[in-house]
């Protein structure tokens, strides 16, 4: 079995400082409501790290969605969003036992990627325009206060959302692990998916894993940021 590599280095650090970033405002927030034990007792400003990490949340999903547009094959949106009609056969396949080898997302896949880009890029937006009145403002929340009270309402109410998505994100993980034997965390960090048949040398080729498309990332990524430090500063 050879291997081909599909995810490439910037969207393997997109993955990762994505997890690391919303577990660090979700440990964040939790703690600032931490009244006895040491986690009061640090000194910390705990909803000020909270809205640091949900800046960097913003500048992934930014980087993110135009990765999905300008990055190399497999990072683009276009290679792996399908309609409702290949997602119903790729299920009836999963029934069957019978689903085949793809680089890249598979249909379900695909959606959950998108799910999650969309319920974290909301929920980082929407944090840009709550207040609490006492511990944080963001800084769009002085624009109206109704909407900043609508915002608000949304940045609290999607908490559950985003357990649930992370939640069935994992459960995936672990059925393809466990009963596929798709080894896809490893993916995650090397970019190397083995293939079950032989595959040509374009396939490889086209994750385009290489120093250009390192400063490529890299100039979408500042840009990206200098939008959302911009945002922050308002």
């Amino acid at each position: 079995m050879n291997n081909i590599r599909v995810w490439d280095l910037p969207l393997r650090l997109f993955h990762w400082l994505l997890v690391f970033c919303v577990a660090g405002a979700y440990f964040c927030v939790k703690s600032a409501g931490i009244t006895e034990g040491w986690l009061s007792e640090t000194g910390l400003d705990w909803m000020t790290w909270h809205s640091r990490f949900g800046y960097a949340v913003l500048t992934l999903i930014l980087f993110r969605l135009i990765w999905g547009v300008v990055g190399p094959y497999y990072a683009r949106f276009t290679q792996f969003i399908v309609g409702p009609r290949k997602i119903i056969a790729y299920v009836r396949t999963i029934k069957l036992h019978t689903t085949t080898w793809t680089a890249g997302h598979n249909p379900l896949g695909a959606w959950s990627v998108v799910a999650m880009l969309l319920a974290f890029g909301v929920q980082a937006a929407s944090g840009l325009f709550a207040s609490d009145d006492i511990l944080f403002e963001g800084p769009l929340s002085g624009l109206d206060p109704a909407i900043s009270r609508f915002f608000n309402s949304i940045h609290h109410a999607s908490e559950w959302v985003l357990v649930a998505l992370v939640a069935l994100h994992l459960c995936a993980i672990a059925y393809y692990s466990l009963f596929r034997r798709h080894a896809l965390i490893r993916a995650m960090v090397t970019g190397d998916v083995p293939a079950d048949r032989p595959m040509d040398a374009k396939a490889s080729a086209r994750s385009q894993d290489n120093a250009a498309t390192a400063i490529r990332a890299s100039i979408v990524l500042l840009i990206c940021a200098a939008f959302v430090f911009w945002l922050s500063q308002l």
